[in-house]
């Protein structure tokens, strides 16, 4: 805590202040301040607004860089000058000296790596926000890639947690739109998601669990995710099975690996629904550096520290929802919706089911190549939920995030695709609702229609 004093009026005042709170001013200072010189022409133009941000969230670290990968997959709320300087925030952060990491690795698996892989590069392979992958080869000649986690990474992610809490409290005492938006809830979801992705076992975890639903609905030929090598995997390393392949958004590369790209982004949503509904949960962060086109036309899943999971209640109202879209009922999404727990008791029924049929349905005849509708869907989603003060449950708008990201390999890939209105997605859909209706059955809920458009 350091003491900050202040003389108004000739009164001597002295106040506690967070050190992180002065670090964050003094941060922004010092990169905001140079685009001020670079309108005078005394800096670089390439030195924007956009990448003084960046760098700032840099220098503040992981809890900060983690938003800015949220602004860097989010191309329908940012320009795109925007997007592109902070996709530098998804695997592009600066690296950990190799003698820490080594150090890590000594203290958590009793050896230096010398002695326990047989090779293991010292420059990494990534590097991002809480930890950094490096690749190497197990002594038995498997190829592997080790996840080690930023030393401190845990202490100065509590720090800013913190801070953004009492941040958060304020903002919602100003502002009337961000108590709606009930901003220390989004701050203690974030709290407890990036305390989970600090747990690599837990990861581990996650992996195993999302590799066996793929073995058990038979979907191995379109997907699979790392083998984990768990004798070498701690709360803070994780090591397994090294992919090949390249980004899902690196166009040129995919189409070299696969037939049909269309097909590809069917397996993509295919796997992507048959976790949510025959699962109960879904890979939480699936921007392109998370997803890959493996050298074999699978897609191979990474990074698997964000992971949703639903209620039975929440799973069953996601399935109405998604149901209710693809058939066109209004209605019925606005019923999904309540079941959620999202609408209050003052929200007056009728006008409630208007709002919500014109801003999803036109969802139903959405193409990329027509970027005015995805435009009008976010407004439209913002106003109606002020205008029925409704609260989503968290698990449903990281779903939402999720198609966000699908909508952008759409646009790359084959803008045309809408898997609302494409015959083979909605034969899948129909498939993944009979094994989920005999679920609803065996607790006692209707079974959910729908019919493959003609």
């Amino acid at each position: 805590m350091w003491w900050l004093a202040l003389l108004p009026l000739g009164l001597l005042v002295v106040l506690p202040v967070p050190r992180r709170a002065l670090v964050l001013v003094a941060v922004f200072m010092r990169r905001l301040v140079p685009v001020i010189g670079r309108k005078l022409r005394l800096v670089s133009p390439s030195y924007t607004t956009a990448r003084a941000v960046r760098l700032a969230f840099e220098d503040l670290g992981p809890a900060y860089i983690k938003f800015g990968q949220m602004v860097a997959s989010s191309p329908t709320a940012f320009p795109k000058h925007v997007t592109d300087e902070f996709a530098r925030c998804l695997d592009n952060v600066r690296p950990i000296p190799v003698k820490r990491v080594w150090r890590i690795l000594e203290e958590d698996l009793g050896g230096h790596p010398d002695q326990i892989f047989a090779e293991l590069d010292a420059t990494p392979l990534a590097s991002a926000s809480i930890a950094q992958v490096h690749a190497g080869t197990l002594r038995t000649g498997m190829p592997i890639v080790v996840k080690v986690q930023r030393p401190g990474v845990r202490d100065r992610i509590e720090h800013d947690l913190a801070l953004m809490g009492v941040v958060a409290r304020i903002a919602m005492w100003w502002s009337k739109l961000l108590r709606r938006a009930n901003l220390i809830g989004i701050v203690e979801d974030f709290r407890r998601t990036i305390r989970e992705e600090l747990n690599f076992v837990l990861e581990a975890d996650n992996i195993e669990e999302f590799t066996n639903l793929l073995e058990r609905e038979g979907l191995l030929g379109l997907a699979r995710a790392p083998h984990v090598c768990r004798e070498l995997t701690t709360t803070r390393v994780l090591t397994m099975e090294r992919l090949f392949g390249v980004r899902i958004d690196d166009k040129q590369g995919v189409d070299a690996r696969v037939d049909d790209v269309v097909d590809m982004l069917r397996a993509t949503s295919e796997v992507f629904w048959t976790c949510v509904f025959l699962g109960g949960f879904f890979h939480g962060d699936i921007h392109a550096g998370n997803i890959m086109v493996l050298d074999d036309g699978r897609l191979g899943y990474l990074d698997f520290g964000i992971f949703g999971r639903f209620s039975d209640v929440h799973r069953a109202a996601l399935a109405d929802w998604v149901g209710a879209l693809v058939s066109g009922n209004g209605e019925q999404l606005a019923r999904a919706l309540q079941a959620m727990g999202a609408v209050g008791e003052s929200c007056q029924w009728e006008p409630f089911v208007a709002d919500v049929t014109e801003a999803f349905l036109p969802l139903r005849a959405l193409t990329v190549d027509k970027p005015e509708m995805l435009e009008q869907f976010f407004p439209r989603l913002l106003q109606m939920t002020v205008r029925h003060d409704l609260q989503l449950p968290s698990q449903f708008v990281l779903i939402l995030k999720q198609l966000t990201y699908f909508g952008r390999y759409v646009m790359i890939h084959s803008p045309s695709f809408n898997e609302n209105l494409d015959p083979k997605s909605q034969q899948t859909f129909v498939k993944i609702f009979m094994k989920l209706n005999a679920w609803r059955q065996s607790q006692g809920a209707q079974v959910i229609q729908i019919r493959p458009t003609a």
